[in-house]
C-alpha cells in the first residue's frame, strides 16, 4: 500500500512508503464492542457534509492534509474510493477516512481506524474524533476555496466546562510522571515553579497547552490562522485530558478512580 507523505520543508516534494492494510477495521468491527450504531454516527456526520466533501479533488486533498497534519493514502477497500485521507491525532491511533464515488450507488463517506486503537481507546473518544477530522476537512475546504480566515490569537479557555474531579486528578500528577506522559504521548513537557505543562499539536498550527498547579488548572491553545468551531476546541480539551490522566495512571496506580466520558 502506497501512502503519500506531506514534507513541510519542501511543499512540492512527496515520499512514498509502504504499509499493510490489513491492520484497518471500521466501527462496525467486534473490537469496538457497539457495533453498528458507533459506525452509522460517524457515517451520519460525513454526510451532512457531503455537499462540501464531494467537492474535494484529489489535489486539494493533498494541500488539505498536510494542513492539518494528515497524509493522503492509496487505500482503496473499494474500486470506487476517489480519495483516502489519513492523521494520527494521539500515539497508536490512525483514523483513516475515505470518499467514495460511484456510478451507480452515487457518493458516500467511510472511516476506518488502525487495530491497536480499538485495544487503547474507549469507542466514544475515537468517535469523537473522527467526527472533529471530518468537520475540519470540511472547514478547511471552505477556507481554501473562499481564501478567507478568521485571525485569533492566544486564547485561554476559562469558560468551558470541564468535569472539577477530573481537574483534581490532574492536579495529583506530579512534574516527573507529567514528564513521562508527554514523552509517551507526543507531547511537549515543561516544568513550572508550582507544576507543570504540556503542549499537543493535534493539528499542526494548533497546539494545544494545559498548565497545572496545585492550585490552578489552566488549557489555552493558539491559532493565527483559523477561526475553529467551539466543539471542536472543546473535544481537543476533553479528548487529551482524558488521555492525559489516563496515561498518568500506569506511573502513578493510586490516582483516584473517576469517569472519562462527559462530550457525547
Amino acid at each position: 500500500m502506497e501512502i503519500v507523505r506531506y514534507q513541510k520543508h519542501h511543499p512540492v516534494s512527496y515520499e512514498v512508503v509502504h504499509l499493510s492494510g490489513s491492520e484497518y477495521i471500521d466501527l462496525g468491527a467486534k473490537e469496538f464492542g457497539a457495533g453498528s450504531g458507533w459506525q452509522n454516527r460517524v457515517l451520519s456526520y460525513g454526510k451532512k457534509r457531503m455537499h462540501i466533501i464531494k467537492r474535494i479533488n484529489t489535489d486539494e486533498i493533498k494541500i488539505l492534509a498536510a494542513k492539518l497534519g494528515g497524509m493522503t493514502e492509496n487505500f482503496r477497500p473499494y474500486e470506487s474510493v476517489k480519495w483516502t485521507v489519513s492523521f494520527k491525532p494521539l500515539p497508536n491511533l490512525q483514523i483513516l477516512c475515505l470518499f467514495v464515488e460511484d456510478e451507480e450507488f452515487g457518493r458516500d463517506f467511510f472511516v476506518y481506524f488502525n487495530r491497536r486503537s480499538a485495544e487503547i481507546y474507549p469507542a466514544e473518544e475515537i468517535i469523537v474524533l473522527s467526527t472533529v477530522f471530518i468537520c475540519l476537512l470540511a472547514q478547511e475546504a471552505e477556507f481554501l476555496w473562499t481564501k478567507k480566515q478568521k485571525h485569533l490569537g492566544a486564547q485561554i479557555l476559562e469558560n468551558q466546562p470541564v468535569d472539577q474531579k477530573k481537574i483534581h486528578v490532574v492536579q495529583q500528577i506530579t512534574p516527573d510522571v507529567a514528564e513521562k506522559v508527554a514523552s509517551n504521548l507526543g507531547g511537549e513537557f515543561t516544568e513550572l515553579s508550582e507544576g507543570w505543562s504540556i503542549t499537543f499539536k493535534p493539528i499542526p498550527e494548533f497546539p494545544v497547552t494545559y498548565s497545572v498547579t496545585s492550585k490552578d488548572f489552566q488549557m489555552r491553545f493558539d491559532s493565527t490562522k483559523a477561526q475553529w468551531m467551539p466543539g471542536v476546541v472543546y473535544a481537543f480539551k476533553w479528548l487529551y485530558l482524558n488521555a492525559i490522566i489516563r496515561e498518568a495512571r500506569k506511573f502513578c496506580e493510586d490516582l483516584p478512580q473517576i469517569s472519562f466520558s462527559g462530550l457525547i
